[in-house]
C-alpha cells in the first residue's frame, strides 16, 4: 500500500513538473507570460501551450484579426526642476542604479523625458531665463541657473538611453511679457509675441550648446487656464497659440538654426473642439509636428478621433499625467490602465508621466496642487518606492520596441488590454484585471489560429504581459 502511494505522489509530481516546464514543439505558439499581483513583483509564470480548441464563454483578443494603427514612440516622465533637486541630494552610486533601473530595459525601460522650460509648479522656487523687461532679442537671456543640477543629470540619462526622445515644455513666460506682470496667472501680451517665440528659441539653442537635443516642445503647457495665480501658468488664445504656432515660433527656430519639432494644445481632451480649430488652420498644420493631451478633467481620450478627422497625418502624445496624492484609492491598478491605455489606443504614440520622484508630500512644490511622484523619495534612506503607475510600465514597457504597431482590439468587458506588434514581429499584449473578491477572471488570446486561455489569480488585482514570438 505504501509503494503504491508513493508511486502515485512520484507520478503527480513528475506530472506537474512537466506541466510547470513545459516547451512548445516545433511549429506550437512559443510565448512567455509575466504576471503582476497586490503580493507579487513581476515574475514569469508557466503555463500551457496554445491549441486549436477556443472557448465561447470568454472574451477574446484576436491577433489574427488585430489591425496597426500607429507606431510607438514610448513611456516618459518629467524631469522638472524638483524632481532633479532631489535627485541631486543623493549618492552619486544611488542615483546611477536607479537611473538604470528606470531607464534601461533591466527596468521600467522609460525613453522619454519631459523638461520645463523655467520653473513648473514643481520646482524649489520660481524662476525664469529673463527677467530684463523689454528685452526681445533675449540679450540677457541664460540657462546658468540650470546647469547647477538640471542640466548635468539631463546629460547623464543619455548613457543609459542613447535614444532618449526629449521635449520640453513652458508653464510661465516670463511677468514682463504678460498682462499680470507675473509669472503666477495672467495672459500672453499680443505685442510678445514674437517675444514669447525669441524665448523659446533661446532655450532650445542654449540647451544644444550644452549638449542636449531639444527634439520638440510644446508651445505652452495648459493654455486654458492661469490657474488663478496659485502656480506659474499664462493663458494663450487659440488665436494667439495659431500666430505662435504657424508664424513666430518657427520664424524664431530658423533664425537661430535649430529644428526642434512644434507640438499644440498640451491641455485637456475636453477642448477638442479649440484643437480642430487649431488644425483647420493651414499654416499652423504646416508648420506642427504632434498634438499633446491631458486627461483631466474626463478621461475621454475617444475625442481623438474627431480631431484625427481634420487632422489625420498629424501625431499625437500624452504629456503629462501623474499619481494624486488625494486620490490614491481611486486612482488603483484599473483606473491606470483605462488612463494609460486608454490613450495609446485611441491615438496616442506616447504617454508620459508627471514628475519622475517627489517625496512622500508631493514636494518640492510652488503651487497648489497635491501631486506624487511615480517614485518617492526618502531623502535620509537614499530609497525609492515606486507607484502603481510605475508597476504598469514596468508591465508592458521594457518589451515594447520603439516603432512597434500598436494594434486594434476589441475592448474587453471587464478586463483593460493593451496590443503591439515589434518590429521583429514579436507580439506583446498586456491585460489588466482589477480584484472581484471570490471571482476568477479569465480571457483567450488567439495568434495564427490557435487559442491560449489564461486564468488570473483570485481575490487580487493581476497585471498579466504575454509576449508571443514571431515564428517565421
Amino acid at each position: 500500500m505504501k509503494r503504491l502511494i508513493a508511486a502515485v505522489i512520484l507520478a503527480m509530481a513528475v506530472a506537474y513538473a512537466s506541466a510547470e516546464s513545459y516547451v512548445p514543439r516545433e511549429g506550437e505558439v512559443k510565448f512567455t507570460m509575466l504576471q503582476s499581483t497586490e503580493d507579487q513583483a513581476i515574475h514569469e509564470v508557466r503555463s500551457t501551450p496554445f491549441t486549436k480548441h477556443a472557448y465561447s464563454y470568454y472574451e477574446t483578443i484576436d491577433l489574427d484579426a488585430a489591425k496597426p494603427m500607429h507606431d510607438f514612440l514610448g513611456i516618459g516622465v518629467s524631469m522638472t526642476d524638483a524632481t532633479c533637486w532631489l535627485l541631486s541630494q543623493i549618492d552619486k552610486d544611488k542615483r546611477h542604479s536607479f537611473f538604470k533601473q528606470v531607464f534601461t530595459k533591466e527596468g521600467y525601460n522609460l525613453s522619454i523625458v519631459r523638461l520645463n522650460c523655467g520653473a513648473s509648479d514643481y520646482a524649489t522656487e520660481l524662476y525664469n531665463y529673463n527677467d530684463t523687461k523689454g528685452d526681445v532679442g533675449m540679450k540677457h537671456f541664460s540657462v546658468a541657473r540650470d546647469e547647477k543640477y538640471i542640466i548635468p543629470i539631463i546629460k547623464a540619462l543619455k548613457g543609459y538611453c542613447p535614444h532618449l526622445y526629449t521635449f520640453s515644455s513652458i508653464w510661465s513666460a516670463p511677468g514682463w511679457m504678460k498682462d499680470s506682470g507675473e509669472m503666477c496667472g495672467g495672459s500672453l501680451l499680443d505685442e510678445h509675441l514674437p517675444s514669447f517665440a525669441n524665448y523659446w528659441a533661446a532655450y532650445v539653442k542654449a540647451y544644444k550648446e550644452r549638449g542636449i537635443n531639444i527634439d520638440a516642445i510644446t508651445i505652452q503647457n495648459e493654455p486654458l487656464t492661469d490657474q488663478r495665480g496659485g502656480c506659474p501658468a499664462t493663458l494663450i488664445s487659440t488665436e494667439q497659440e495659431a500666430l505662435l504656432a504657424g508664424k513666430y515660433i518657427p520664424q524664431a527656430f530658423k533664425k537661430a538654426g535649430v529644428d526642434t519639432n512644434i507640438w499644440i494644445h498640451d491641455h485637456n481632451y475636453k477642448a477638442y473642439e479649440r484643437v480642430i480649430e487649431l488644425v483647420k488652420n493651414k499654416q499652423v498644420t504646416r508648420n506642427i509636428d504632434a498634438i499633446a493631451w491631458h486627461p483631466y478633467n474626463g478621461n475621454t481620450p475617444e475625442v481623438m478621433h474627431e480631431v484625427r478627422k481634420y487632422a489625420p497625418n498629424i501625431d499625437m502624445h500624452l504629456t503629462e499625467r501623474g499619481p494624486n496624492l488625494t486620490k490614491l484609492d481611486e486612482q488603483d491598478v484599473k483606473w491606470w490602465a483605462e488612463t494609460i491605455f486608454g490613450a495609446l489606443n485611441n491615438g496616442c504614440r506616447s504617454y508620459s508621466s508627471w514628475n519622475l520622484v517627489l517625496d512622500a508630500d508631493g514636494q518640492p512644490n510652488v503651487g497648489k496642487h497635491p501631486c506624487g511622484g511615480l517614485f518617492t523619495i526618502d531623502i535620509e534612506k537614499e530609497s525609492f518606492t515606486e507607484s502603481i503607475q510605475a508597476k504598469l510600465f514596468r508591465q508592458f514597457s521594457p518589451y515594447v520596441d520603439r516603432g512597434a504597431k500598436i494594434l486594434s482590439i476589441a475592448e474587453q468587458k471587464h478586463l483593460r488590454s493593451i496590443a503591439f506588434q515589434n518590429p521583429n514581429g514579436d507580439y506583446v499584449v498586456c491585460v489588466v484585471a482589477k480584484n472581484i473578491p471570490n471571482k476568477r477572471q479569465s480571457f483567450q488570446i488567439k495568434c495564427r489560429g490557435e487559442y491560449k486561455l489564461v486564468s488570473l489569480p483570485l481575490n487580487t488585482w493581476s497585471m498579466t504581459t504575454i509576449i508571443i514570438e514571431n515564428n517565421k
